[in-house]
C-alpha cells in the first residue's frame, strides 16, 4: 500500500511538472511579448524624461546649448511616440491633459464653475523649446519637464496594472494609424520642431514591433497575409526614410499607398486571428466604426453615435422620411411662411447663400450665417457658439428664437394635429408611444433623424482616395498636401470630415479664435463684436479663452456654401484662404487675446493658395441625392405651399 502511494505521488508530481513546462501557445506568447514591450517602452520614456530634465537644468546656466536641449526633447518625444498608441488608447483624457495635449488652455471638466487649465506636456515643451528665444522661458521649461516627469510616472503606475488583451492590441494599433495621419503628419503634434515625419516613423515602428510578436501565429494562420503585411511594413518605413521633408512630403500618396491599405490589412488580421470585436464585449456605441476599412470610407464614423440614435432601428427610415417632410414644411413657423429649408437649402449644401439668414417676419436677419447641415451631425456640440450638445434639442432653439420660428411646440402640435396624414405618419414612425406619437419628443427626434441622414463622403476626392476613380487634377493633390502640411489647415479641420471634431477618438469638437473682421477689408481692419462661445449662456463657457471663439465647421462642400465665416464676411474661397495666409486678424493688425491660429502668416504663394482652393472644390458632393418631397401633408386651404417647395422656394 505504501509503495502504491509513493508511485501515485510520483506520477502526480510528474504530471504537474510536465504540464507546467508545456510550451505556451503562440497567441499567449505574443501577448506576453507585447506587454513586455509596453513595459520596457514606458521605462525608456521615464529615462528620456529624466535626461531631458537634466539638460533643461543645465540649459539654465548654459543658454548656448540650445541644440542639446532641442535634441533632448526630440529624443523624449520619439521614445514616447513608439508606445503612444497604447497610452492614448487606455487613458485618452489623462494623456491629452498632462502628457501630449495641444498647447492651448482648456477648461476643467465636470465642475460647475470656470477653471482654466494651462497646457502642459510634450507638445507645449516642443513649442517653447523650438521658439525664437527659449532661454527667456528657461524656468518654465524646467517646471514643465518636472511636471511631465511626475505625470508620466503616474500614468506608468496606472497603465502597468492594466490587463491587456489581443483586442486591445489591434484596436490601439489601428487607432494609432488614424493618429499618425491626422495629428502626426499634419504637424499638429509638433508645433515647434515640425519633426512630424520622424515621429510618424517612430509611431509606426512601435505598432510594427507589437505586430512582430504575432508573426509566428499569423504565419501559421495565413502565410499570405503575413507576407503582404511584412512587405507593406518594409515599404512604409523605407518611404518615410526617403521622404523626410515636412513641406514636400506627399501625404496623399502616403495615405493611398501605405496607411489606408494597412488600416484595412490590420482589420483583416484582427479577423483572421479570431480576436473578438468590441461589440462582443461592450454594447456601447463608438464614434469610429471599427469595421470600416478606410479612413475615407462613407461609414468610417457612426452618425448614430453623435445623434444618440440606433440607425439600424427598423423604424429609422420612417422617422427620417417624417423628419424630411417636417424640414420642408413652413407649418413649423409662427407665420407659416418659413421652413427649416428656408435657411438650409439642399442645392446649396443646406445653406442659403446669404450673409446672414432672413428673419421669420422678413424684417432683418438672424444673428449669424447659416452653416451647412451636410455632415453636421459629426459633432458633440451644435450651433456656431456650441451652445447645444444634443442634436434633437437643437430644434428648440430655432422654434423659440423670435427671429427664426418664433413659436413653441404647443402651437406646432396643434397645427400638425389638423393633418390626418401627419397623424398617420407619426403613428407609423413611433408606434410604441401610443397616445404620445405626436409630441415634442417625436417632432424633434424625427427632425434629428433627418439631419443625421444628411451625410456625404462621395466627393471626387473621396472617390480618388478609395481608388474608385483613377485620376484627379494635380492641383487637387498639391492642395491637399498643402492643406494637411505647410498651410496647417488640417490641424483644425481634421480629416476625414475636415471639421473640428478631434481624432482619433472623434468625440470632442473644437472652437477657434480667428479674429474674424467685421468687414472684408485688409487695410482698415474692424473687429467683429460677436463674442461667440463666450456669450452662449452656458456658465461653464464664460471664460476669456472663448471670447470670439466659434465652432470649426466642415469645409466639405465649401464650394456651395458661400459666403463664409460665422458673419458671412467673405464671398469666395480665395478670400478665405487669403485671410488664413495673412495670419487671421492678428496678421492684419488686430491683436485679439487667445487667437488660436499658430502663425503670423503662412507665406503661401499665389499658386499654392489656388491649389488649396482646388482641393476644397474637390470635396463637393452630389446634392441631388438629397431630394425635396413631392408633396407636403398641408392644410387643404394652403395648396400654394406645395408649389413653393417643389419650385425650390422654401
Amino acid at each position: 500500500m505504501k509503495n502504491k502511494l509513493i508511485v501515485c505521488c510520483f506520477l502526480l508530481v510528474a504530471f504537474i511538472l510536465l504540464n507546467g513546462f508545456q510550451p505556451k501557445d503562440k497567441a499567449t506568447q505574443a501577448l506576453e511579448q507585447v506587454k513586455q514591450q509596453f513595459q520596457n517602452g514606458m521605462s525608456t520614456v521615464v529615462t528620456s524624461i529624466e535626461a531631458l530634465e537634466q539638460v533643461a537644468i543645465n540649459f539654465q546656466n548654459t543658454p548656448y546649448d540650445i541644440e542639446v536641449l532641442q535634441q533632448a526633447i526630440i529624443n523624449t518625444r520619439l521614445d514616447y511616440k513608439k508606445i503612444e498608441y497604447f497610452h492614448a488608447y487606455f487613458d485618452e483624457e489623462s494623456i491629452l491633459q498632462s502628457i501630449n495635449g495641444a498647447p492651448i488652455p482648456k477648461l476643467e471638466k465636470y465642475i460647475p464653475e470656470v477653471v482654466t487649465i494651462q497646457p502642459s506636456g510634450l507638445q507645449v515643451l516642443d513649442e517653447i523649446i523650438f521658439s525664437d528665444d527659449p532661454f527667456q522661458q528657461k524656468e518654465e521649461i524646467i517646471e514643465l519637464v518636472k511636471k511631465l516627469k511626475t505625470n508620466y510616472q503616474d500614468v506608468q503606475r496606472y497603465q502597468s496594472a492594466i490587463k491587456i488583451t489581443h483586442r486591445h492590441v489591434f484596436e490601439s494599433i489601428r487607432q494609432g494609424f488614424i493618429r499618425v495621419f491626422t495629428l502626426g503628419l499634419t504637424g499638429f503634434d509638433t508645433p515647434g520642431s515640425v519633426n512630424a515625419i520622424a515621429e510618424a516613423k517612430a509611431s509606426l515602428q512601435g505598432a510594427y514591433e507589437a505586430y512582430k510578436a504575432y508573426t509566428p501565429l499569423v504565419t501559421e494562420k495565413s502565410v499570405g497575409l503575413a507576407i503582404v503585411l511584412d512587405a507593406h511594413i518594409e515599404s512604409t518605413l523605407k518611404y518615410l526614410n526617403d521622404h523626410q521633408d515636412f513641406e514636400t512630403f506627399d501625404r496623399l500618396h502616403f495615405l493611398k499607398k501605405f496607411l489606408d491599405p494597412q488600416y484595412q490589412l490590420f482589420y483583416e488580421l484582427h479577423k483572421e486571428l479570431s480576436v473578438e470585436f468590441t461589440e462582443e464585449v461592450n454594447d456601447l456605441p463608438t464614434a469610429v466604426n471599427y469595421h470600416s476599412t478606410s479612413i475615407f470610407a462613407a461609414d468610417f464614423l457612426n452618425a448614430g453615435y453623435y445623434a444618440n440614435m440606433d440607425m439600424s432601428d427598423p423604424l429609422m427610415d420612417d422617422r427620417i422620411e417624417l423628419g424630411r417632410l417636417l424640414f420642408f414644411d413652413p407649418i413649423l413657423s409662427s407665420n407659416n411662411e418659413r421652413a427649416c429649408a428656408s435657411c438650409h437649402q439642399p442645392e446649396k449644401a443646406f445653406t442659403d447663400g446669404l450673409v446672414k439668414s432672413t428673419a421669420t417676419d422678413f424684417k432683418g436677419t438672424v444673428k449669424r450665417n447659416s452653416p451647412t447641415l451636410v455632415n453636421s451631425v459629426y459633432s458633440d456640440k451644435y450651433f456656431w457658439d456650441l451652445r447645444e450638445n444634443r442634436l434633437d434639442k437643437q430644434m428648440l432653439h430655432v422654434i423659440k428664437n423670435k427671429h427664426e420660428f418664433n413659436t413653441d411646440y404647443i402651437q406646432i402640435i396643434d397645427k400638425l394635429k389638423q393633418s390626418s396624414v401627419y397623424d398617420s405618419l407619426f403613428m407609423e414612425a413611433y408606434p410604441t408611444l401610443k397616445n404620445y406619437t405626436l409630441s415634442t419628443h417625436t417632432i424633434s427626434n424625427a427632425l434629428a433623424a433627418y439631419v443625421t441622414s444628411l451625410t456625404d463622403f462621395n466627393s471626387p476626392f473621396d472617390q480618388y482616395v478609395r481608388g474608385e476613380i483613377a485620376t484627379i487634377d494635380p492641383s487637387v493633390i498639391r492642395g491637399f498636401n498643402l492643406f494637411m502640411g505647410k498651410a496647417v489647415c488640417g490641424t483644425c479641420h481634421f480629416a476625414p470630415v475636415f471639421n473640428g471634431t478631434v481624432p482619433p477618438f472623434y468625440k470632442e469638437s473644437e472652437s477657434e479664435v480667428l479674429a474674424v473682421p467685421m468687414a472684408n477689408d485688409t487695410i482698415n481692419v474692424m473687429p467683429d463684436t460677436d463674442l461667440g462661445r463666450h456669450a452662449n449662456q452656458l456658465p461653464t463657457d464664460k471664460a476669456d479663452i472663448y471670447k470670439h471663439s466659434f465652432k470649426t465647421v466642415t469645409v466639405r462642400n465649401a464650394a456651395l456654401t458661400a459666403p463664409y465665416m460665422h458673419n458671412g464676411v467673405y464671398n469666395t474661397l480665395e478670400e478665405v484662404v487669403d485671410f488664413y495666409n495673412r495670419g487671421g486678424g492678428a496678421g492684419m493688425g488686430w491683436k485679439l487675446a487667445h487667437q488660436t491660429l499658430p502663425f503670423d502668416n503662412l507665406e503661401l504663394t499665389t499658386d499654392e493658395q489656388a491649389d488649396i482652393v482646388a482641393f476644397l472644390e474637390s470635396l463637393t458632393g452630389d446634392m441631388s441625392t438629397f431630394t425635396v418631397p413631392d408633396r407636403l401633408p398641408i392644410f387643404e386651404n394652403k395648396p400654394e405651399w406645395n408649389d413653393r417647395v417643389i419650385g425650390g422656394q422654401y
